[in-house]
């Protein structure tokens, strides 16, 4: 009797979480919401300016320390815009990174701002092959070398002058049965306009694909002031 009563009573738990999930995938403890985004109210009266920078470098410390070893090491740092970019011009000038795409976007607060960074290519002209892409084409992910959404809104009122920026990076990986992608990195942050948010990409999948090499994601928040989209010197598709 025992026995069926306990059967029956987390039988009733797991539908419990299961249509609850269907609603809110952070209310069951249990419920995987790795790469999940709650739908946020966009406010189409305030814009951010953002400039994403998509690098590689082969010193492995060049952002963040990897003293005491590559898997635990830190994956995330913070710099004002101003030192980010006296970095990044020192070190590409050193030949020691190389920017590999960098996009602007003006995303209106509680919006997503989808990005194609596309795989690295010899070839000048074979860059542009998927500059503009659409999910709806089933082979978009062949262009493709990360995907990523990022998403500006405003903070806690304990939170004082930051904004949150969230980041969600796939890695797309097209050897495998033409091509799938996988969320790598998932990331919230608080952040000032002004300053760039790094992020070392670390998971198994880009370490194979890296090698020795580095590859990260730097946003910088130029403002949050409603921005004009005409001043932006790349296009950005929204959703």
């Amino acid at each position: 009797m025992t026995k069926r009563l306990l059967i029956a009573g987390l039988a009733v738990l797991v539908m419990s979480c299961w249509n609850v999930s269907r609603i809110n995938a952070q209310s069951c403890p249990n419920q995987e919401s790795y790469g999940v985004r709650p739908s946020r109210a966009v406010d189409k009266s305030v814009q951010s300016r953002l400039e994403i920078t998509y690098f590689n470098t082969t010193d492995a410390n060049a952002f963040i320390s990897e003293a005491g070893g590559g898997r635990r090491s830190a994956s995330y740092a913070r710099l004002t815009g101003s030192q980010f970019n006296a970095r990044i011009n020192s070190l590409v000038g050193s030949g020691i990174a190389t920017i590999r795409k960098q996009q602007s976007a003006a995303p209106y607060l509680g919006q997503v701002a989808e990005l194609n960074l596309e795989r690295p290519s010899t070839n000048a002209s074979a860059k542009m092959v998927k500059a503009v892409w659409s999910p709806n084409d089933p082979g978009y992910l062949s262009g493709l070398d990360r995907e990523t959404e990022v998403t500006v809104s405003k903070a806690s009122s304990l939170d004082g002058p930051y904004y949150r920026l969230s980041v969600l990076s796939w890695f797309v990986d097209v050897t495998n049965k033409g091509g799938q992608k996988v969320v790598d990195y998932d990331a919230s942050v608080l952040l000032m306009p002004g300053e760039t948010a790094i992020f070392k990409l670390m998971s198994d999948d880009e370490a194979r694909r890296s090698g020795t090499g580095r590859n990260y994601i730097a946003v910088t928040m130029r403002s949050v002031d409603g921005a004009s989209v005409a001043r932006l010197h790349a296009p950005v598709r929204y959703y």
